[in-house]
């Protein structure tokens, strides 16, 4: 190899580090299992595969069903399987920015569908959630009765889309909010309460939460991070990906 060669090379190496930046935490799965998560909700149907990746060799992988296996205590009207994410600084005043890849290689039906959302500790309380609707993806205050926002092909089938955040964390409304990013493209910034309370950390689970179907349905979940900045974390997005089946 030239010495110019092995100096291009040598840059582009450090120019990709640069860019993918440091980050408070990764859910990547490029260590090959499920370790860097900090808790599997429903674990039955998780696992990590090569198949079908935003980017590296490993994606995260949920598959589910109706079978009993995957109610969730029980209960007869919920399905559901999540990987879950406790951010380092959820307190009030602090900022979260978060961000993960998702994949479905069919379209889920037209039940509610919780893709991710954000939960407090101690007192179990949803404050705020993504959903999908078959390709819809929409956001909302979990006590609201609509959506802040909706994209109608937000989660399309058989092409990876990403998400990417920044929470301020307020259990005062006029405080708090969470700026959403999807594929890139800024979608909106929403004022809220983005706590449940002053006291209660806030921990995000992401993957399949449903109303009981009799139907398989499946998603992919890859490049999950936590930077210290939004722009951190947007740098995560790249639009590459590669799914063989």
């Amino acid at each position: 190899m030239r010495v110019i060669d092995r100096v291009l090379l040598v840059a582009a190496a450090l120019f990709c580090l640069e860019a993918r930046g440091e980050m408070l935490w990764r859910g990547d799965f490029e260590t090959g299992d499920l370790s860097q998560w900090h808790y599997l909700t429903n674990p039955q149907g998780i696992g990590v595969q090569s198949e079908c990746v935003y980017e590296g060799r490993y994606a995260g992988v949920i598959e589910i069903t109706g079978a009993d296996e995957f109610l969730w205590h029980g209960n007869a009207a919920l399905n559901r399987s999540e990987f879950n994410v406790k951010p380092s600084d959820t307190s009030e005043g602090a900022d979260t920015f978060l961000g993960w890849s998702f994949y479905l290689p069919e379209p889920w039906s037209e039940a509610k569908h919780e893709l991710g959302y954000w939960e407090s500790s101690d007192s179990w309380q949803q404050q705020m959630r993504f959903n999908i609707h078959g390709e819809a993806l929409s956001f909302q205050s979990s006590s609201a009765g609509d959506y802040h926002w909706q994209l109608d092909k937000g989660a399309s089938a058989g092409v990876w889309h990403d998400l990417a955040m920044q929470v301020h964390w307020s259990s005062d409304p006029q405080k708090g909010f969470i700026e959403i990013w999807h594929d890139g493209e800024k979608v909106a910034r929403t004022r809220m309460q983005t706590r449940v309370n002053d006291k209660d950390a806030m921990f995000t689970q992401i993957g399949i939460l449903r109303h009981q179907q009799d139907r398989v349905e499946r998603i992919y979940i890859d490049n999950a991070r936590q930077g210290e900045t939004l722009q951190e974390v947007l740098a995560g997005y790249s639009g590459a990906s590669r799914c063989n089946h």
